[in-house]
Order: C-alpha cells, then sequence, then structure tokens
C-alpha cells in the first residue's frame, strides 16, 4: 500500500526541500519504490535539488490536465522517481492545488512512498498537499519562531485529520539560543524522529544537483537522513553518527 507523506515545515528556510530530496533517495537505497513529488507550484526547487532542473512536462501540466501524472514522472539514476513542478511564471497561470488530492491518487498504487514537499508557509498550496496526504512528517529547525509555525502545521493536519509521523529538527548548531530536542517535542506535542546538523556538505551538495546521501554516502549529516528514512520504511538500520574528528573537518573545508 503507497504512503503518501506530506515533507511540510509552515516556515521557509528551514530546509524541507532538502529533506525530502534526502529523505527520497535513502528510501531508495533501501529498496522502497518512491516518488518524491514538488508540490511547491510558486517556488518550486526539488528538481535542482535532485539534479534535474529542465523538464518539459511537470505537475503543473498534470493539475491543467494536460498531462497524466505518468508522464510527469522522471527516474533518476538512483531508481527515485521524481514529479518536479513548473519554473515559468507561464506555468502559474489557471494551476491550483484544488485537485491535488486527485492527481496524488493517480500515483497510488505502485510506490511504496510518494513523498509530497509542500510550499512554504501556510497558505492554499501547503494547506492542499496536508489535506492530500495521508501522514505529515514536520521539519523545523531549532529557532522559536521556526518551532511555532510547525506548530501551526501540526495543528493544520490535526484538523484535516493527516496523522503525524513525527519531527525533523533540521541545521541544528547546537548554539545556546537554539531549544533542544525535550522543548521542540513539548511544544509540538510529537516526537523529534531526527536531529540532523547544520553542516557545509549540504550546501555542496546541493551546488552539484545531489542529495547529500549521495554526494556525501558515509557523511555524518547522510547517516542521519538514513536512519530517519530507515524509521519510516520500518528496516533496521543502525547509522554511524559518529562526528568528524579535527584533521577530517580540516580536510573538508579544503576541498
Amino acid at each position: 500500500m503507497t504512503r503518501l507523506i506530506c515533507v511540510s515545515s509552515g516556515k521557509g528556510g528551514v530546509g524541507k526541500t532538502t529533506a525530502t530530496a534526502n529523505i527520497g533517495a535513502a528510501l531508495t537505497q533501501f529498496g522502497a519504490d518512491t516518488v518524491v513529488l514538488d508540490a511547491n507550484l510558486t517556488n518550486p526547487n526539488l528538481g535542482f535539488h535532485i539534479g534535474i532542473p529542465l523538464y518539459p512536462t511537470t505537475l503543473h501540466d498534470v493539475l491543467k490536465g494536460d498531462a497524466h501524472i505518468t508522464e510527469a514522472m522522471y527516474i533518476h539514476d538512483s531508481g527515485l522517481r521524481v514529479v518536479p513542478a513548473g519554473l515559468s511564471v507561464d506555468d502559474l497561470r489557471d494551476t491550483s492545488p484544488d485537485n491535488l488530492s486527485d492527481v496524488l491518487l493517480d500515483a497510488v498504487g505502485e510506490p511504496d512512498f510518494v513523498l509530497v514537499d509542500s510550499a512554504a508557509g501556510l497558505g492554499q498550496e501547503s494547506v492542499s498537499a496536508i489535506e492530500a496526504s495521508d501522514e505529515v512528517l514536520v521539519v523545523t529547525n531549532p529557532k522559536l519562531p521556526a518551532v511555532t509555525d510547525a506548530l501551526k502545521t501540526v495543528d493544520i493536519a490535526e484538523e484535516a485529520g493527516t496523522e503525524i509521523t513525527g519531527v525533523v529538527l533540521n541545521m541544528v548548531k547546537d548554539h545556546d539560543s537554539e531549544l533542544d530536542k525535550e522543548e521542540v517535542e513539548s511544544m509540538i506535542g510529537y516526537d523529534v524522529v531526527a536531529e540532523i546538523p547544520h553542516h557545509e556538505k549540504v550546501e555542496e551538495a546541493l551546488s552539484v544537483k545531489k542529495p547529500v546521501v549521495h554526494h556525501e554516502p558515509d557523511h555524518n549529516v547522510s547517516e542521519r537522513f538514513k536512519g530517519v528514512s530507515a524509521d519510516i520504511a520500518g528496516v533496521s538500520y543502525e547509522p554511524d553518527i559518529t562526528e568528524p574528528g579535527f584533521f577530517q573537518t580540516l580536510i573538508d573545508r579544503v576541498r
């Protein structure tokens, strides 16, 4: 049975699309038939994270009724399937998220997972993605405004009857000003299923248009994405989350 999981944040800039791309890539590595779909209709970026920024048929065409979802589905070299959204301003015309639920139903059946990368914020695009999905994976960083917005996302999901899979605490810098895992769980009311450290390797991976789990598969950050993906897939995996030593850190910086 296909699991439709919306990856949502409530706030932009917390690494939601990075999480979608890497969790999807890791699920594929674990043998799960996985689709990632860019439901951010106004500012789509998922294609850049995976290395397919230009494509002739997109989710916008599907929502307009000009194509079936299978025609907008591209297979990455890794086996991950991607449904990108259009980048042109023209793609925004006559495109509405209202029938996203019907489009997602067309994707149900063959894949094990469909990860829906929602729009940032709490507008109609993100609400439609949450309502059209079976589950929501909430992504936030450990800053108070981001966690407050994440709580609003949880409220919307609960009102829609969409199950909360958990919280990914992303871009953790271990600063004193940050909320810790227990504080975030207390505020949101759901478990933090992964803590992803802030690291330049994630930005480096984006610059070469790859998920970090492909770019640096053995890195601490990649291992943590693999860990949450294993939990979602229900497979046994013990991530190696050992922090890199001083000399390895120096090597990383001069590469």
